[in-house]
């Protein structure tokens, strides 16, 4: 990271399949929002994981971090899909 790096707080609901984000140009803004994120998090009902990252765009971040941007239940129902078109094996 460098100083001239946005800040990117990162809360992903798995349960959902989507991801918040947050852009930053301030360390102590974002690391204000973080604590705060993870503080709602913890009485909170519904799964999420909260992350913090600097970086120079949100296309590096989503480089850095794919599983926060991957929609669980679309690669679900094309594993699925897959596995039913799939030849079965010889026995």
């Amino acid at each position: 990271m460098t100083t001239s790096d946005t800040w990117f707080l990162l809360v992903r609901y798995p349960d959902a399949g989507k991801t918040e984000v947050r852009r930053f140009d301030d360390s102590k803004v974002a690391a204000q929002a973080y604590s705060d994120a993870e503080a709602e998090q913890q009485h909170s009902t519904g799964r999420a994981d909260v992350l913090l990252v600097g970086a120079p765009s949100l296309d590096v971040v989503k480089e850095r971090y794919p599983s926060y941007f991957i929609d669980a239940t679309s690669a679900q129902s094309k594993l699925a899909y897959l596995l039913s078109i799939m030849p079965p094996l010889p026995a």
